[in-house]
């Protein structure tokens, strides 16, 4: 079935893009596209549309079909599949650990992209990977029923307010459930590399009673809607999508440390259409590719632009980026995402 609705969305956009085709093209048969990109990844279709359309414009010889697929999904089907009928030319996704790994087994391309010089080093992996976004990790909150005083800064305020002020929090806060979000458990996995007192925040959301989900946008829901005061660790560019059309909704930039999460493409080995997916590639990490993604609050990866957020660059010293390395492949390691699971269960438990 989430094949099927992948396609169904896949066809949908391609539908929508000849229009756009078209309207660029006019009556010219020569403007006409003649090739075919296949672009597959987890971001929203919502969130894609202009740069795709931007890149035809430019292109007007090439259809781009994309399609949101899940991450294990887009992953399967990439080893197992690389050379079935629609098999992507350019893989985009949030998984960061699965991206590494099918670069480290081999199945990505290399290529040097002549924007590569404009990206920071962490954004990069031996030319085969490369970090297209640089998001944020966030605290939201509703802006309605939390006073400022309740309103946390930093992890550590966040630690303080769940113990000196438990009876407002619990049953009221929010996070990632690592046992079933791969994001949750790269998020959660990333807090303890920085500081062993993350165990102590997970005991007190413990205690406070923090309901566990699966993805950012039903948290950012129940915040919004006041079911819960406040959720941790939620994926920025979604939130602060979500906050510029809904006033009750407060994004928090933690000021000891916020992590910076990068949607990271690869151009598998048995890409049809290698010339056009490195084009797309250069396009994504341009100037005018990030800043068509930075409206959407996809943040720019880019040395040379900053994102224009209130309170961000307040916090831009307290940056951890998310950094495309072997390490990131740690916890596909079954045994080792089990020690860790065991101990988050441990801390979660109420004492």
């Amino acid at each position: 079935m989430s094949r099927l609705l992948a396609g169904l969305c896949g066809l949908a956009l391609i539908l929508l893009l000849c229009v756009a085709a078209d309207a660029a093209g006019g009556d010219d048969d020569a403007a006409r596209p003649q090739a075919r990109l296949v672009v597959k990844g987890t971001t929203d279709h919502s969130e894609v549309t202009d740069i795709i359309a931007a890149f035809m414009k430019r292109n007007p010889e090439v259809l781009v079909q994309y399609s949101k697929v899940l991450s294990t999904e887009l992953f399967d089907d990439a080893v197992k599949y690389p050379t079935a009928k629609g098999a992507a030319d350019v893989i985009w996704s949030s998984s960061m650990d699965l991206q590494i790994k099918f670069a480290n087994d081999g199945y990505a391309a290399e290529y040097r992209s002549p924007e590569a010089e404009g990206i920071p080093a962490w954004a990069r992996w031996k030319d085969r990977a490369y970090g297209i976004t640089a998001e944020p990790v966030v605290i939201v909150y509703n802006k309605r029923l939390l006073r400022e005083g309740l309103v946390p800064k930093d992890h550590a305020d966040l630690l303080r307010l769940l113990t000196d002020h438990l009876a407002v929090f619990r049953g009221k806060i929010g996070t990632y459930d690592p046992e079933i979000s791969g994001t949750g458990l790269l998020f959660i996995t990333q807090d303890v590399r920085i500081t062993a007192q993350t165990w102590k925040l997970v005991a007190a959301m413990g205690r406070a009673g923090v309901r566990l989900f699966a993805s950012s946008d039903p948290m950012i829901d129940r915040v919004g809607s006041g079911e819960l005061l406040l959720a941790y660790n939620v994926l920025g560019s979604y939130a602060l999508e979500r906050a510029k059309r809904e006033a009750d909704l407060g994004v928090i930039f933690p000021s000891d440390y916020m992590l910076l999460l990068s949607r990271i493409a690869v151009i598998p080995q048995a890409a049809a259409q290698p010339e056009l997916a490195r084009r797309f590639l250069d396009f994504m990490l341009s100037q005018n590719g990030q800043s068509l993604l930075a409206s959407h609050s996809l943040g720019s990866v880019r040395d040379d632009m900053k994102p224009a957020i209130p309170g961000y660059a307040g916090a831009a010293k307290a940056l951890r980026p998310i950094a495309l390395n072997i390490d990131l492949m740690t916890y596909l390691d079954q045994a080792k995402r089990q020690r860790f699971l065991k101990d988050w269960k441990e801390y979660l438990q109420p004492r």
